[in-house]
């Protein structure tokens, strides 16, 4: 697992205007600029909340990640609690 690359996108996705419209355009490209195994991608691609916490991403990145797509505070802390 590559934490530090992991976290590395998504605050890029944060806070970057062009990655983020690159994120959410679709593009697998994106994902060629980080060192992210098939795991990680996968729970971006799938919006894991809870595994991508369980993975390692701090709270404090994953949670502005979360309200990107729109996801209510309820849905992402009950996902995040859960047991593995």
């Amino acid at each position: 697992m590559s934490l530090y690359g992991l976290q590395k996108l998504i605050r890029d996705i944060n806070r970057v205007p062009a990655i983020r419209e690159e994120y959410f355009a679709g593009s697998d490209n994106i994902f060629t600029h980080y060192d992210l195994t098939d795991p990680e991608i996968s729970a971006i691609r799938d919006k894991d909340w809870g595994r991508l916490y369980r993975m390692g991403v701090h709270g404090l990145l994953l949670r502005p990640f979360s309200i990107l797509h729109q996801v209510p505070e309820p849905a992402y802390l009950t996902a995040i609690r859960e047991p593995a």
